[in-house]
């Protein structure tokens, strides 16, 4: 898995999840400062672990 930091169209920043076999994973929103994007990516590697839990609503 890997982050791809990117600029839309209005000069804004935002990323990309990508799979190791380059399928998109989830896009994230944007961001006025690249530091943003640079500090959003940061929080989810650093709050990523085997013992995260996945909410299941699809029967909700």
């Amino acid at each position: 898995m890997f982050f791809s930091l990117r600029k839309s169209s209005d000069r804004q920043y935002y990323f990309v999840i990508k799979s190791d076999n380059n399928e998109v994973i989830a896009t994230s929103e944007t961001y006025i400062l690249k530091e943003s994007a640079e500090h959003a990516i940061n929080a989810i590697k650093n709050g990523i672990n085997s013992y995260t839990p996945v909410v299941d609503i699809t029967d909700c």
